[in-house]
């Protein structure tokens, strides 16, 4: 008997009573009981085998949730043997004593190849054994989705695997080469019993199978690995994937074309991410390009001379040697010429490392091993962040990218301005997140933060320092200035208390900062002292983000927003009032991120420290070693993180035992605090 015959149902509409069972038949729908209890009380197993003897037997099962007098979607056209289920005169001249089975079998009307499937009964009954390891929401959306559709299949007809499913199973094994991985995907198997033919229960599997395995890879291909990553890896990595609403994704996988490009669209656009891609693609593949050309330790090297490892370090700058050299003589490819040396300053300085001049030295040996060493763990970890940026950054906008030390402006995908910063130390990183740049203060004060109030200024106040004249911090309460002597500090809040530094040449901000408003109260701004922009590794802040050369930022910033010349704002640096407020008429996207793999423009990967160790928490996170994770979670000042007011004076441990800052201890072996000239340094770190 054909398949078509063994697998067909038509919808039976009879007085009292909805029946269904498998149909096949084009555009008709049919919902998830149809392995659910038969009108006789028999209860069917959706995977067992049936034969075709039994399909036609056996009662029809009742269908639930199907309205008395359903309706018919007008663009998929009622069949024939439905409509004479639905009408009564069809049955009325039957033996009431007939089995509902055989008049079942006497409607079947095989028409076509689509199949109504008991999808969502199957998803319902399942969920906590052969389901149990998919994603809950998923399921719930697909059991809306084949009600809502009656059953009707998506990825198989009564021959098997359509092509919509073999289009779906090539993307899906080609998961890895995005970044996913294929494993993780279960593909199920159609095989025909020994009469050659496909059951009704594996036909059920297959499609919901396939429907779970499509939704999971859109989820994953926009970051849903790690869905929350604030919470599971750490609040200071602020970030959260948009992932799509799960029944928007089978809806659409329901009506495009090339399933399978739809899916894959779901990956970052960014560029970024594509070339990430392209790298771990050539890893795996162990292509020439991605093979890794070592500099050994060797001696100092200097432009005019010549030796072997030159000619790797040609290989690794890409630069061709010339056939002469300046005197004429002939030179080979172990001769460092003029070209060579411009070529390692531009290295140099595009990655900090001092003097930036010419000699071929260990430092330079260093990172060009480093950037050439390229992990797959890291890229997949990089890939993955690129999952939870902003699907637009912004037209123009400002890329900070911590572990490198450095901030880009872009604008229209150009570069148009970059330069080194200072970020957080680890116990006090700078946050991972994106927010829109609102307003440049030119000569700004600097506003003390609670944190800094409670754990730097409270115990000195407390033991009758005076922390604030010392450094030329202003206190006001309420507007009006407060003499901090008059103050009891063991019965009021300090953070009722306004504290600043007023503008001035050794003001913390410098001349220039840059708001843009966020939960971490971190923004980026000037510095006075311009000394640790000259080390490779800058990470000494408090968590704001200090810029080299501001002035230049602003400029660019203000010139691109409001048309002004450069020398309009170092007047208004030099000569406005202070704590001046520029708002900008576009707000401009910030994104300080934490990547630290980049591919440059010439193709070759750049690397940077894994400073605050959120590679190393993705990388974990991706293999499934949660419980291996140690989150990085920012330090908060609640009330009660505030001592009592004899714990200062008496050896009590404060805010320095809470955060371990301070273990100077006096004659007597107690802990003493006094910032004395130390206080910026203490407090932003390198002064």
């Amino acid at each position: 008997m054909r398949v078509a015959r063994l697998l067909a149902v038509s919808l039976l509409l009879t007085t009292g009573s909805v029946s269904a069972a498998l149909a096949v038949e084009p555009g008709n729908d049919q919902t998830e009981g149809a392995d659910s209890a038969s009108t006789t009380g028999q209860a069917t197993d959706p995977t067992e085998p049936r034969t075709a003897m039994q399909v036609q037997s056996q009662p029809l099962p009742d269908v639930p949730n199907i309205p008395d007098s359903p309706s018919q979607d007008p663009a998929q056209p009622q069949a024939e043997g439905a409509e004479r289920a639905a009408d009564p005169s069809h049955t009325a001249d039957k033996p009431a004593s007939e089995p509902p089975a055989e008049k079942a079998a006497a409607e079947i009307v095989p028409n076509g190849d689509l199949l109504y499937l008991p999808v969502a009964g199957y998803l319902q009954e399942n969920a906590k054994k052969a389901l149990a390891g998919t994603d809950e929401a998923d399921r719930q959306a697909l059991i809306q989705f084949y009600t809502a559709r009656m059953g009707s299949a998506l990825w198989v007809d009564k021959h098997g695997l359509n092509d919509a499913a073999k289009n779906l199973i090539a993307t899906l094994n080609d998961a890895d080469s995005w970044g996913l991985r294929s494993a993780d995907f279960k593909i199920p198997e159609l095989k025909t019993g020994p009469d050659g033919e496909l059951t009704p229960g594996d036909l059920t599997v297959a499609e919901a199978r396939l429907s779970l395995a499509a939704l999971q890879y859109a989820r994953e291909a926009r970051g849903g690995r790690i869905s929350d990553p604030a919470s599971q890896l750490g609040t200071y990595l602020d970030r959260k994937p948009a992932l799509l609403d799960r029944r928007t994704v089978i809806d659409s996988l329901s009506t495009v074309a090339d399933k399978g490009a739809y899916l894959t669209a779901l990956h970052p656009k960014h560029p970024q991410f594509v070339r990430l891609r392209e790298k771990l693609i050539a890893l795996r593949s162990k292509a020439k390009e991605a093979e890794a050309v070592k500099l050994p330790d060797g001696p100092k090297l200097m432009p005019g001379k010549s030796h072997a490892q030159i000619a790797i370090l040609r290989q690794r700058l890409k630069v061709a040697a010339a056939s002469t050299k300046e005197d004429g003589t002939p030179a080979d490819d172990t001769y460092y010429d003029k070209a060579l040396a411009d070529a390692v300053v531009a290295y140099k300085k595009s990655k900090g490392i001092e003097p930036a001049n010419a000699s071929v030295t260990s430092s330079l040996r260093r990172s060009l091993n480093a950037s050439n060493d390229v992990s797959e763990a890291k890229l997949l970890a990089n890939m993955e962040e690129w999952r939870w940026m902003p699907e637009d950054l912004g037209s123009y906008h400002i890329l900070v990218n911590v572990p490198e030390f450095k901030f880009r402006v872009v604008s229209n995908g150009e570069v148009v301005h970059e330069e080194r910063i200072v970020v957080g130390r680890p116990a006090t990183q700078s946050p991972i997140f994106s927010e829109n740049m609102r307003t440049v203060v030119l000569q700004p004060r600097w506003n003390v933060p609670d944190s800094i109030k409670i754990k730097e200024l409270l115990p000195s106040l407390r033991s009758g320092g005076d922390p604030l004249r010392r450094q030329g911090l202003v206190m006001e309460r309420n507007g009006r200035r407060v003499d901090p002597y008059n103050v009891d500090w063991s019965r009021n809040d300090i953070r009722n208390f306004h504290v600043y530094q007023p503008p001035s040449r050794g003001n913390a901000l410098g001349v220039v900062k840059f708001l843009f408003p966020n939960k971490h109260a971190v923004y980026l701004h000037d510095t006075p002292s311009k000394g640790l922009f000259n080390e490779s590794s800058r990470a000494f802040s408090h968590g704001c983000i200090r810029v080299r050369n501001p002035v230049r930022l602003a400029e660019v910033l203000l010139g691109n927003d409001k048309g002004w010349d450069p020398a309009m704002v170092q007047n208004l640096i030099a000569k406005g009032p202070e704590e001046n407020e520029v708002s900008l008429d576009k707000p401009v996207p910030v994104h300080v991120t934490y990547f630290t793999a980049w591919v440059a423009d010439d193709g070759e990967v750049q690397t940077f420290g894994d400073v605050y160790g959120h590679e190393k928490r993705i990388d974990l996170a991706l293999q499934g070693k949660w419980k291996q994770i140690q989150k990085a979670d920012e330090k908060k000042v609640s009330p009660e993180d505030i001592p009592d007011g004899g714990s200062w004076g008496s050896g009590g441990n404060g805010f320095g035992g809470l955060f371990s800052n301070y273990d100077e201890r006096d004659s007597r072996g107690r802990k003493k605090y006094d910032p004395g000239l130390n206080f910026f340094q203490q407090v932003f770190g390198g002064f």
